[in-house]
């Protein structure tokens, strides 16, 4: 019996690995086609999703991650928002020396999605969340409360 648990969470973890959102894939393939790269393969992200869809923290419903290392970011921050489109709203924006970090955002039915990148000379970071505002609010808040309840 716990075989047949261990499979149908795994299988799930995989699904839900799967389940990436058409935008997080256009930003990564623009990343990957225009610098000739890939994202590095972290092991079982997959997972990761799993507690997220059960535990809710922070009011997170979904996590995408890609990483790439080895690149010259200078042209970076303009694939990126030639990939986003006009769906997703510029909502923080930090440019540094060796720093600049895109967060855009959107909203998807009840929920919000954040799209965030962070680049440096030599490597990028995109994340994307779907959130649900409310508990993220109660998060903000009151972060010792909100994780008593979490789930909710």
């Amino acid at each position: 019996m716990r075989i047949i648990a261990s499979m149908a969470i795994l299988a799930f973890g995989c699904a839900m690995a799967n389940a990436t959102d058409r935008e997080f894939k256009d930003v990564v393939a623009a990343i990957s086609d225009e610098f000739h790269t890939r994202p590095l393969h972290i092991p079982f992200f997959g997972l990761v999703n799993v507690v997220t869809y059960v535990a809710r923290p922070a009011g997170t419903k979904h996590i995408d991650l890609a990483v790439f290392e080895n690149l010259d970011s200078r042209d970076l921050p303009q694939a990126i928002r030639r990939a986003v489109g006009g769906a997703w709203k510029p909502f923080v924006q930090v440019w540094s020396h060796r720093e600049t970090v895109l967060v855009y955002v959107r909203m998807e039915g009840r929920d919000c999605k954040l799209l965030v990148t962070s680049i440096e000379p030599n490597e990028a970071t995109v994340v994307q969340l779907r959130l649900n505002p409310e508990a993220l609010q109660r998060w903000l808040a009151s972060p010792r409360e909100a994780a008593l309840h979490r789930g909710e």
